[in-house]
């Protein structure tokens, strides 16, 4: 077998492993493991000072029944504050805000639109509650939410991530759902591990000690805040208990952007925290190059494998990889071009969807080399 044969299956069997293999074997593995402490009981006097931040920025059809859906948190309301920061909304966000504010919510309505990791750096440092409690503008707490997530952290827990459950619009062409429900499974088998990755940026807790600050064009900081946790051995845990809502994008194309941006921030996270790779548990970075680093870096390892298949094309197995592999490309770019008007198979959407998610990635990784993005949002649906 030539280098260049070795080089494409190699490149496959990566691609195998994190989208195929892993998945089996990291759900296999976290059955063999001992159950989840279960959260001691708190009475109300003991519970921390919690502090609820919601980073917004156009949100004006959200807000008001976000804050309060966090008023009507089952939590002692003299240890609940709510920070509101409305990174400059260019509608009602802030107004609709301050005519909710009062004893416990905050509103800080900053003029300048510099992007959510600069509000939450400004929103933590304005409080100095024990909790901090991370959820988006357009999230939905259960009663006890915020109190399922300050009870898990214990003397092994600086960090815990809720469940966050998609609903899928009445219409509309996007997978996410349905890609959302595995990773899901996956966050609680890498969990029960000691490996879980990031956290959902809707739900999840830290100990105030254990923030630091963000750079200000940090894009998943949500990823970054509950890695720098686990890198650091600190304790980040699943907690299935702390259940929160979001309603995923209708459409594969508004999808799109979100995952070129995610994208973009995945690479931030790669080559500028190399403790990422090296910190934590064996568990960790066992869960962190398979499931993530690996996926990230999909769309490279497949254009690798088609163009050694190319260059081995002499060959009538290599010639027909090729084939196939093209094929497929066109296959996924016809069903979404055709997405609302033919009946595709769940089969070819999902395969849609796949194709999408790495050409966003192949996308996201050339904004991120060229510099071309700013810590600024572009708003969409979730």
């Amino acid at each position: 077998m030539t280098g260049v044969a070795v080089l494409v299956w190699t490149c496959l069997a990566l691609v195998a492993w994190a989208y195929v293999a892993y998945p089996v074997v990291v759900l296999a593995l976290a059955r063999l493991a001992p159950p989840p402490p279960v959260p001691a009981r708190r009475d109300e006097a003991s519970l921390p000072r919690a502090a609820v931040l919601v980073a917004a920025y156009n949100e004006e059809r959200d807000i008001a029944a976000r804050i309060e859906n966090l008023l009507a948190q089952d939590y002692p309301p003299e240890r609940l504050a709510i920070l509101v920061g409305s990174d400059g909304s260019r509608d009602r966000t802030a107004a609709i805000a301050q005519g909710l504010a009062g004893p416990r919510v905050t509103v800080h309505a900053f003029e300048a639109n510099r992007g959510k990791a600069s509000v939450l750096n400004d929103l933590a440092a304005a409080c100095d509650a024990d909790v901090l409690v991370f959820t988006d503008a357009n999230t939905h707490f259960r009663p006890d939410t915020v109190r399922a997530l300050v009870v898990a952290l214990d003397e092994r827990t600086a960090a815990a991530c809720g469940e966050l459950l998609l609903t899928k619009p009445g219409a509309g062409s996007n997978e996410d759902h349905a890609y959302w429900g595995v990773e899901r499974r996956l966050k609680r088998a890498e969990s029960a591990l000691g490996g879980l990755l990031g956290a959902n940026g809707g739900v999840y807790a830290i100990r105030r000690e254990c923030y630091v600050p963000l750079a200000p064009d940090t894009i998943c900081d949500d990823f970054v805040i509950a890695m720098r946790i686990a890198a650091a051995g600190q304790g980040l845990r699943y907690v299935p208990e702390a259940v929160a809502t979001e309603e995923t994008p209708g459409d594969m194309s508004a999808e799109f952007h979100r995952r070129v941006r995610i994208g973009i921030g995945n690479y931030q996270s790669l080559f500028r925290h190399p403790q990422f790779l090296t910190g934590g548990s064996w568990a960790l970075r066992f869960t962190y190059v398979s499931h993530k680093v690996l996926r990230w870096l999909t769309p490279h390892l497949l254009l690798v494998a088609f163009a050694g298949c190319l260059a081995l094309a002499g060959e009538p197995l290599y010639l027909a990889m090729a084939a196939a592999m093209a094929a497929g490309a066109l296959l996924a770019t016809v069903v979404y071009h055709t997405r609302e008007s033919l009946p595709w198979p769940r089969v070819l959407k999902a395969g849609s969807f796949f194709a999408l998610l790495n050409v966003a990635f192949l996308v996201g990784f050339w904004r991120f080399a060229m510099g071309n993005y700013r810590g600024s949002w572009r708003r969409t649906e979730r």
